[in-house]
């Protein structure tokens, strides 16, 4: 026990797991029992804090930075498997800090605590993921060809594919950056859910922690259906139905299609 206590790098990896179900567990109870809505993005009232673009890079980059210096620390030793794994984490943090804040039009600051809080997160939790799959999983040969595998791939591109539809639907809603009105979203998935790019987001971790197979991966995948899927969909959708009422689509649910 002492010996995993004082390695650093073994608390780091298998404590972060448990923190996030625990996190997830009083997520759920703030956001999603009590109702608390977190307030950044459409939230923040009095629009202060970290210019939407910047922070965005800021929260985002360790995912990138961390998991690239790890792949590099860890380079000899680091299998195609292992390397496509942790690429697919890669191409969704890659498009999410250089592309994605680019494109924004008309967010809202973010709160310094919020930003903050984003950038821990991400960089605790890119280093347990990367640290993990790198230096202590082991796959076997041509595991990329089975089952869990091909279905966690799959499942993670369709919903990055998804997620990156959703974006460019709520986006286009906005002409430019001056215009910070809410408009209804249609189209994919906005037709049967108000937080289309919440459940494609959690999709992705979803068909990543199959693939990856790993604690970290899991506890990652928990936290995002939790906070972002059930947290942030919910809030939208009644963001939704306060906002527009009688004209809001009807049989349209917050994030599970045709049941929640």
């Amino acid at each position: 026990m002492l010996e995993y206590i004082f390695n650093d790098r073994l608390f780091v990896t298998y404590t972060c797991p448990y923190v996030w179900f625990i996190s997830a567990s009083l997520v759920f109870v703030l956001e999603t029992i009590i109702g608390i809505r977190a307030p950044y993005g459409r939230y923040n009232t009095n629009n202060s804090g970290v210019p939407v673009r910047l922070a965005w890079f800021i929260q985002e980059c360790p995912c990138v930075f961390v998991t690239c210096y790890l792949l590099y620390t860890n380079w000899s030793s680091v299998s195609f498997t292992k390397f496509f794994i942790l690429g697919l984490f890669l191409i969704h943090y890659f498009q999410r800090v250089f592309i994605y804040p680019m494109l924004i039009r008309g967010g809202k600051h973010s709160p310094y605590f919020t930003t903050i809080l984003a950038f821990i997160f991400c960089a605790l939790n890119s280093y347990a993921i990367a640290e993990e799959l790198l230096a202590y999983h082991t796959y076997p040969k041509n595991y990329l060809f089975s089952l869990r595998a091909l279905a966690g791939t799959i499942l993670f591109f369709t919903g990055f594919i998804l997620n990156l539809q959703s974006d460019a639907i709520l986006r286009n809603l906005r002409k430019d950056d001056n215009d910070r009105g809410y408009k209804i979203p249609h189209g994919g998935l906005f037709e049967y859910v108000s937080g289309a790019n919440f459940l494609a987001e959690s999709l992705e971790w979803t068909g990543f922690a199959i693939c990856a197979w790993t604690l970290p991966a899991l506890a990652f995948a928990v936290f995002t259906w939790i906070n972002t899927a059930f947290g942030r969909g919910i809030h939208h959708h009644q963001f939704y139905l306060e906002k527009f009422k009688d004209e809001y689509p009807k049989n349209r649910k917050a994030i599970i299609p045709f049941v929640l």
